[in-house]
């Protein structure tokens, strides 16, 4: 039995089961979203995944404050210059039970609180714009191989927001950001390791079409076949929850 259920059932539907493969794993809801390597005996060995982030508001300002001497300064703007939704972040708690989390969603949806996103920000995000800035995406050690720094994100985020940045260009910043992030992880990854296959898979891949278009960006000059879900296949319409996995993958064109 994997220990990651979700990537191996993801690659036994691509017939990928038993062969070496770089593996990109992000689901909006899926604490275990990674970037990993399967061998061909269906073991998958994590390499990256994504740091708990508190899931209370406060307690999300407290983990932005700690991380340098620089945070409990940079807290202190972000209050100066935005005390209504300062407040509405220090007051916010999603009343689910759990503390934290390390699913890719809960990273966005913790973005969009300290951005103060609203609806018409959210299609104005997804837009064919070229703007965007660069956020931070660093990697630390953890459990497992290393996590990337939701933390150092939002404090980027914040940073940006406070220099005058929109709302909208931050968060397509954070999408762009995260498909470099992992293209660029990929092409380290291949220098020291020659699997058959890369995968990019899971329903961010197939829904969010610019952190799709950042990854394979930064995946054009491997010489590894890559693949993708097909954004023109009906199979990529998400019915319920647990059909996330219901995802053909179709080869990389261009």
């Amino acid at each position: 039995m994997s220990d990651f259920p979700r990537i191996s059932t993801a690659l036994a539907r691509y017939r990928m089961e038993d062969q070496a493969v770089a593996v990109a794993w992000l689901s909006f809801d899926d604490p275990d979203s990674m970037i990993a390597a399967h061998d061909p005996d269906g073991k998958v060995s994590p390499l990256i995944g994504f740091d708990a982030l508190p899931m209370r508001g406060a307690d999300l300002l407290a983990a932005v404050a700690g991380i340098d001497e620089n945070g409990p300064r940079l807290v202190a703007n972000y209050r100066l210059a935005f005390p209504g939704l300062t407040a509405a972040i220090e007051s916010f708690d999603p009343g689910v039970g759990a503390i934290s989390s390390t699913a890719p969603g809960w990273l966005f949806a913790a973005a969009s609180l300290l951005i103060g996103m609203e609806e018409a920000d959210v299609a104005a995000a997804m837009a064919p714009e070229p703007e965007a800035v660069e956020v931070d995406t660093f990697v630390a050690p953890g459990a497992r191989g290393y996590n990337l720094e939701g933390a150092r994100l939002l404090r980027s985020v914040m940073s940006y927001r406070l220099a005058g940045v929109e709302r909208h260009v931050l968060a397509r910043s954070i999408f762009v950001s995260l498909g470099n992030f992992v293209g660029t992880a990929m092409v380290r990854l291949l220098k020291e390791w020659q699997p058959r296959a890369i995968v990019c898979a899971g329903d961010l891949f197939a829904q969010n079409r610019i952190l799709r278009d950042q990854a394979r960006s930064a995946l054009t000059t491997v010489r590894v076949p890559t693949y993708f879900p097909s954004l023109d296949d009906p199979e990529n319409a998400l019915v319920a929850e647990e059909e996330l996995l219901s995802i053909r993958v179709g080869p990389r064109s261009g």
